[in-house]
């Protein structure tokens, strides 16, 4: 319970700061990511502690959760790619054709998985959902990745609001795709549960590295002019007869 709550605590404070800086302009879908994590957990805690809320209606409450908070993920890869390449035109449009590109599969993969797969229809429906998540995990991934291996070239500050973004869903995808890897090979039950505390702890660890971007903004750098001899020299003889005038 520690770990399912703390990081929404923090996802509040980055919201409130973020409002007060006026960072929600410039990272709207975060923004947005972050009052609806806060909000969706407030409701899913609320039917938790509800005794006559039964699993299947949990489970149909957390899949609506779900689907929005997916779309939000998609805002927020865009934005944040938006911003760390907006002095490199092609690279951003080449994020966004990929980005739309991999949307179309990832929705695609889902409503496959959803419709063919055998089961039953929430079965079905958790499963195509599941793709699609997993699938915005992986593209997180990969920018996390890119961003490791080509911030120096690309002169990218490590030190910028959005790259703490990106840091964030990256640690938290890359533990969630490995965590569902191991799963996947079937494990014993106290494995099982040592790895639900081991995502649910990762979103712990997101939290407070977005946090800690947020104490510690991004140091604007100023450019210092060169101004040739000749200049000053003309600039003291204007000022020398303002002077004297």
């Amino acid at each position: 319970m520690l770990l399912w709550i703390s990081p929404h605590l923090l996802l509040a404070a980055v919201s409130v700061l973020m409002y007060k800086r006026r960072l929600y302009r410039d990272f709207p879908f975060f923004w947005l990511y972050t009052l609806y994590e806060t909000v969706e957990f407030a409701l899913l805690y609320a039917l938790n502690s509800i005794p006559r809320i039964t699993g299947q209606q949990y489970t149909y409450a957390f899949l609506a959760t779900l689907v929005i908070s997916i779309a939000l993920r998609f805002g927020v890869i865009r934005e944040v790619s938006d911003d760390l390449f907006r002095d490199h035109q092609f690279l951003k449009e080449a994020a966004r054709g990929s980005l739309r590109w991999a949307k179309a599969l990832l929705i695609l993969a889902g409503i496959a998985c959803a419709i063919f797969v055998p089961g039953e229809d929430t079965g079905r429906l958790i499963g195509g959902l599941a793709v699609i998540n997993r699938g915005v995990g992986i593209v997180q991934c990969g920018l996390l990745v890119f961003l490791m291996c080509f911030s120096h070239l690309l002169a990218l500050s490590w030190r910028s609001f959005a790259f703490g973004i990106a840091l964030g869903v990256g640690v938290l995808s890359s533990i969630d795709i490995a965590a569902y890897a191991i799963r996947a090979q079937g494990v014993s039950e106290e494995w099982a549960r040592a790895l639900n505390l081991l995502t649910t702890g990762s979103y712990l660890i997101c939290s407070l590295i977005w946090f800690g971007y947020i104490l510690a903004p991004e140091r604007k750098s100023s450019v210092v002019a060169t101004v040739s001899g000749d200049e000053v020299d003309n600039w003291n003889r204007e000022l020398q007869r303002w002077l004297s005038s």
